[in-house]
């Protein structure tokens, strides 16, 4: 297949060990690949993708530390018509492929902007292929100008108006998307070698838990504590049971039931993150004053 006159936005932070394979895959398909660097990046991302003939952009901190602002930023400066957002560690089946080619070629006469996607991920030696976590879809290719993910939410925008129920319920997101006309679902997957190991999956929840509570204590300093008690305790046993059953990950095994458990203690640490960030805005003076006492530098 020749190339693609397509725009491939992709956004890293520390990405030099998936970056090299990444790009030489991206630039077989796509006559322009656009990488995003976060401003927190401390590997040698930017002169790999340099070196590979990707064009380069440098986030300067505007992106907040939000991923999908520097993809915003990437779709922007894109040259193509047509957009693809593909991450370093995703690969996209060969029907996918296909139907890419047929869309941005003009083959497949269509009237959709947006083309949502599912994922099969590699989660620490095995691929989720039996669960329903592959048809949980997401907009990767679209016209440009056609499509911006919301940032103001946690949830992975929509490119459409996602705010109050909708925006909060998975399964009320579909339903706006699925009836919209400007957005068709592909038939192929993207494969993610999401978390090839343990590690891997504590070491971006760590990361993306951090992100996700400080979205919330910038929403909202001052929340009703009994509200966020009780979501300290409630939501990550929803999310096993939304994951487990819902999802039907237990058609994963002994995986499936792994995953599950670590997706809740995700929810858990956003949860309790939010909950100290809180609670030090409401206790500075106080905890400042006993660090001191005992000989510590305070860092609240």
């Amino acid at each position: 297949m020749s190339k693609l006159p397509l725009s491939v936005i992709t956004a890293v932070l520390n990405e030099e060990k998936n970056l090299p394979q990444f790009l030489k895959y991206a630039s077989s398909i796509a006559e322009e690949i656009i990488i995003v660097v976060d401003y927190r990046n401390s590997d040698n991302s930017a002169d790999i993708a340099k070196k590979h003939g990707a064009r380069v952009i440098q986030d300067r901190g505007e992106s907040a530390g939000i991923v999908f602002n520097n993809k915003n930023k990437g779709a922007h400066e894109a040259k193509y018509d047509w957009i693809m957002i593909l991450d370093a560690d995703e690969r996209m089946e060969e029907t996918l492929i296909k139907e890419l080619n047929a869309i941005v070629t003009g083959e497949k006469k269509t009237s959709a902007v947006m083309f949502q996607t599912g994922f099969i991920n590699y989660e620490f030696g095995k691929f989720f292929e039996k669960c329903d976590q592959k048809n949980k879809t997401f907009i990767r290719l679209f016209r440009k100008g056609e499509f911006e993910y919301k940032t103001g939410e946690t949830a992975e925008g929509l490119g459409i108006e996602t705010q109050g129920v909708i925006a909060r319920i998975p399964i009320l997101r579909s339903l706006v998307r699925n009836a919209d006309p400007r957005i068709r679902t592909l038939r192929g997957k993207l494969i993610h070698n999401s978390h090839p190991t343990i590690h891997d999956f504590v070491r971006k929840i760590d990361h993306y838990s951090d992100r996700e509570a400080r979205i919330l204590f910038k929403n909202n300093r001052h929340p009703n504590l009994f509200a966020l008690g009780f979501k300290l305790v409630l939501l990550p046993h929803k999310e096993f049971v939304y994951k487990y059953f819902v999802w039907r990950m237990y058609l994963e095994g002994t995986h499936g039931f792994i995953a599950s458990a670590l997706y809740a203690f995700y929810s858990f640490l956003i949860w309790s993150r939010y909950f100290t960030l809180v609670y030090h805005q409401s206790h500075k003076k106080e905890i400042k004053k006993i660090l001191r006492e005992v000989g510590f530098t305070p860092d609240v």
